[in-house]
């Protein structure tokens, strides 16, 4: 291990790399066990084992991961001999176990030459690199490699499905990498490690393996619903392949009754007549090779009927087919309709031959409608099953004549061909879903199937235990028919059903997984910075040692906050799911609402925090009303207040014509933040907010914002940490009163970007100051008063509304929410369909998203704008981009106004009614 400097970071080596050894191949049974198909498991853990070994062991570890990769694969494959290994099978695993080899040693030479251990690392560049390069992309190397081999060498995997097999491969590996990494490195020295350092590791190990626990129980709970879904799916299709077959059978015989009723009621019938009727009564016509009409004669008449033959079809023709007994009569094919295709039956006389003798005989008897077996037809150059269905004709009965006894003289026959009847009774799913074999009563041999889909062509449906069988009596001959579930199609079905589901998955792992590395790379910088100092500042040691504390708790708080919504959503989820009291439902949902903002909220801060570390935080600097802003504040903490029982006052010394700028909706949440605390900590008493103006040069305003309560103060000794990162007072308030510690962060590197400051004056037990001052730009020119408006309901469920939205969802949302409003509106899924609809017809008013394919919104509102005709038409942009760039070039483009996801439903409204106003 110790080769190419790399620092050991485990003691008996060779005990842990058997252990990894062996944990590739056992890991990979558990995961094969615990999933649906063991061709989609979506996390390989085993990806991950590979890339630590190489990382430790170098080249020594090569050998490893292949011989893993390739026991494991022959270890799965069913009925294994050693013969195998030198078969085709061999070259497939061989492959697999070069494709996982090739991969880890990419991975492991990235770490050990450019990025090193990622528990070692706190420059946030390169734990990103590490996710995105060694975590996501060098995966692709395993699962293209791997799904070529299986598709070229292994049946099961068809190629309509590589991509799809791909993409979960692709990142089953990279979850199994960004899992296994940040597990294993937080395990290893685990006792060398300090206390808080520890703590930490305890802090990742438990979220990494909440994640993957998480992850399997979803996965579970989707096969365990999918299963019971596919077995009820299975049995209905089952029952409706079975009716359509009888549908289609009872057609045919009725479509033939109705010919056989025709003939007997037109004696004297012509080849053009019986044509016409023929066509018109088709119902299945792909089904059906030919009707005739089959007259019987005595063998006396033989020469008078072959003249009638040569007049009919004005050709020479002749009765062919010699009786099988000297008294037998002639049931001779005299009109047949399509003819072509059909001229050899001309003639053709059908009682020359055994089997249909035996049929017409019984149809003679019993005057039903009769089919005979399954026979090849003799106007037909291939092989093509299919049955004749005879249909008694009758002498026709004058009314003034008594009937004595039914007079036969021929059949209406129906030639049938069996796999175009068959396969108009199942739909394309059907044929899909079901493997299939028909066979006649006494027969085991099956006359029609679709087991040549099988490799394995002798397979009979007839022994296995889970196949459905159905019996159908076509007049007077019974079918069998097998039906046995496609189990590789539902499997392939469940896996396309889980694709969102697991995409959802992927992204939320990736992004804590993230999270967590770049948590640990802060507590390095800080570990290293606080190393760097301890010689000459022996504060920085105290620091550092709060910091470490902090930011340990911080990663508890984090784990805590996340959790819990996320717990709630999950599982209110599922009780929603469950039950069907819709006020129930609304009870879980608006619980669900309130753990999704909650999420939302901790997601803000964490980014807000982000982008000011990162100096890609830019305030806007746009003329506003300070005043306005002031009792926007007033208004929202008036009614919380209230709620609370406190005293709530807003004291606004500003001067009244003077008009600012700079970013107003960053001062109003430095506002709320403080007053939130306020209120927050306050149980009785007052919170109060008072503006002044410090003094005025310049053309810029020195203005100071004081929150003031009566809540719980701070301690003087915890008062210089309440700006630090991830800090509350204590830990005891984090679990009383919530929250992630950033708030107060993120105001105060606002302030500093105001060219100001936050202050903070308490007293334990009696309350606290927080002091906001800004210097900000007096405006040369006054912001349009908007006058005061009538109260009034405006009606916009007149308003006609498209939406430009390519996810599905988020399509589903949007017309849900505009539907509740009294709107129907018009949904396309890109940017070019909401031009083309914009010029077919009117609208009031485009929701356009800005991030979609073909044509983003941006370019289409572009686009729309560059039209005259259409410079009025209301266009908002509703879209998850919502830094401040984004609203720039938004609004720089043409769009009216910006509304942010998620979906503000009353600003979606106001924005409306603004546009019936118009």
């Amino acid at each position: 291990i110790g080769s190419h400097n790399i620092t050991p970071l485990i003691k008996n080596t060779w005990l842990w790399y058997i252990l990894l050894f062996s944990g590739y191949i056992f890991l990979g049974h558990l995961l094969s066990a615990a999933y649906f198909d063991d061709q989609v498991l979506p996390i390989w853990l085993p990806a991950g084992i590979a890339l630590v070994g190489c990382y430790l062991w170098w080249w020594r570890f090569f050998p490893a991961v292949f011989l893993a990769s390739f026991i494991f694969n022959f270890s799965i494959t069913p009925d294994f001999e050693f013969s195998l290994l030198f078969s085709v099978t061999g070259v497939q695993n061989g492959l697999i176990a070069t494709g996982a080899m090739l991969q880890a040693v990419v991975g492991a030479s990235l770490l050990r030459y450019w990025l090193g251990n990622p528990f070692e690392q706190w420059k946030n560049s390169k734990t990103i690199y590490f996710v995105l390069v060694v975590g996501v992309l060098i995966n692709l190397i395993s699962s293209s490699i791997g799904v070529f081999s299986l598709s070229t060498f292994n049946s099961l995997y068809q190629i309509d499905n590589y991509q799809l097999n791909m993409l979960y491969w692709w990142l089953g590996d990279s979850l199994g990498v960004l899992l296994v990494t940040p597990l294993f490195f937080s395990l290893v020295n685990f006792n060398a490690l300090k206390l808080d350092q520890r703590r930490a590791r305890i802090t990742i190990i438990s979220s990494v393996s909440v994640l993957f626990i998480i992850s399997v129980l979803i996965t579970h709970f989707f096969i365990v619903n999918s299963a019971k879904n596919s077995n009820e799916l299975i049995a209905n299709e089952a029952k409706v392949i079975g009716n359509g077959i009888h549908r289609q059978i009872n057609s045919s015989v009725n479509q033939l009754g109705r010919l056989a009723t025709f003939i007997q009621n037109n004696p004297d019938l012509d080849k053009e007549s019986f044509r016409r009727f023929v066509e018109s009564t088709y119902i299945n016509p792909t089904a059906i090779k030919a009707m005739s009409w089959n007259p019987i004669i005595a063998q006396t008449e033989k020469d008078h009927h072959e003249e009638e033959l040569i007049k009919i079809y004005s050709k020479y023709a002749s009765i062919k087919g010699k009786p099988l007994l000297s008294n037998d009569p002639i049931i001779y094919v005299k009109l047949i309709s399509p003819e072509k295709d059909n001229e050899k039956a001309i003639g053709f006389n059908v009682y020359s031959n055994i089997s249909r003798k035996k049929t017409l005989k019984s149809a003679m008897q019993s005057y039903q409608p009769t089919a005979t077996p399954i026979i090849q037809l003799v106007q037909s150059y291939k092989q093509e099953p299919a049955f004749l269905l005879f249909f008694p004709v009758f002498e026709k009965i004058h009314s003034e004549e008594v009937e004595t006894s039914k007079r036969l003289k021929g059949f209406a026959t129906g030639v049938f061909l069996v796999d175009k009847l068959l396969m108009s009774a199942f739909t394309e799913q059907q044929r899909q879903l079901f493997y299939f074999e028909v066979f006649e009563e006494s027969k085991h041999q099956w006359f029609f199937s679709n087991l040549d889909k099988i490799k394995n062509t002798n397979l009979s449906l007839h022994n296995d235990i889970e196949h459905f069988t159905n019996t159908f009596n076509i007049a007077g001959q019974k079918w069998h028919i097998n039906l046995l579930a496609n189990k590789a199609f539902i499997v392939q079905q469940q896996i396309e059903d889980f694709l969102n589901l697991y995409l959802l998955l992927v992204v939320i792992i990736i992004t804590i997984i993230t999270s967590l590395l770049l948590m640990n790379n802060r507590q390095l910088a800080l570990d290293n910075l606080v190393n760097q100092r301890t010689a000459s500042l022996n504060n920085a040691v105290k620091e550092a040692n709060y910091a470490n504390k902090a930011k340990s708790q911080f990663l508890a708080n984090m784990s805590h906050e996340i959790r819990t919504p996320m717990n709630s959503v999950i599982g209110f989820a599922k009780l929603a799911q469950e039950s069907t009291d819709i006020e129930e439902i609304h009870s879980y949902l608006d619980s669900v609402a309130i753990s999704s903002d909650l999420l939302l909220h901790i997601v803000n801060d964490i980014l807000d925090i982000s982008k000011i570390e990162s100096e890609k935080l830019i305030l806007n600097n746009e003329v506003f009303d300070l005043h306005k802003s002031l009792n926007r504040i007033h208004t929202l903490f008036k009614v919380q207040a209230s709620t609370k029982k406190l005293n709530w006052s807003l004291l606004d010394n500003l001067p009244e014509q003077m008009f600012i700028k700079g970013d107003q909706t960053r001062i109003e949440q430095v506002l709320i933040n403080l007053c939130g605390n306020a209120m927050k900590f306050t149980q009785q008493g007052t919170v109060s907010l008072t503006a002044n103006l410090l003094k005025q040069t310049d053309n810029n305003a020195y203005i100071q914002m004081k929150v003031t309560d009566t809540g719980i103060g701070i301690s003087e000794e915890n008062i210089p940490h309440l700006f630090k990162p991830f800090t509350q007072a204590n830990s005891s308030t984090s679990r009383d009163f919530g929250g992630t510690g950033l708030g107060l962060t993120i105001a105060k590197k606002l302030s500093h970007l105001m060219a100001g400051d936050i202050t903070v004056f308490s007293t334990q037990g009696q309350g606290s100051m927080f002091s906001f001052t800004c210097k900000l730009p007096i405006a040369s020119q006054q912001v349009d008063v908007a006058k005061p408006e009538v109260t009034f309901v405006k009606d916009i469920a007149k308003l006609n509304i498209l939406v430009a939205e390519d996810n599905r969802i988020n399509q589903r949302l949007i017309d849900t929410i505009l539907k509740k409003l009294g709107i129907v509106s018009v949904i396309v899924e890109n940017g070019q369909l909401a031009v083309d609809f914009v010029k077919q017809q009117h609208f009031d008013v485009v929701l356009m998203d800005c991030q979609m394919p073909v044509l983003d919104g941006y370019e289409a509102t572009k686009q729309i704008r560059s039209l005259p005709e259409y410079n009025q038409l209301a266009i908002f942009a509703l879209t998850a981009d919502v830094d401040t760039r984004s609203k720039e070039k938004a609004m720089s483009l043409g769009f009216n106004k910006h509304l942010a996801k998620p979906i503000d439903i009353v600003e979606l409204k106001e924005s409306l009614q603004s546009v019936v106003k118009q």
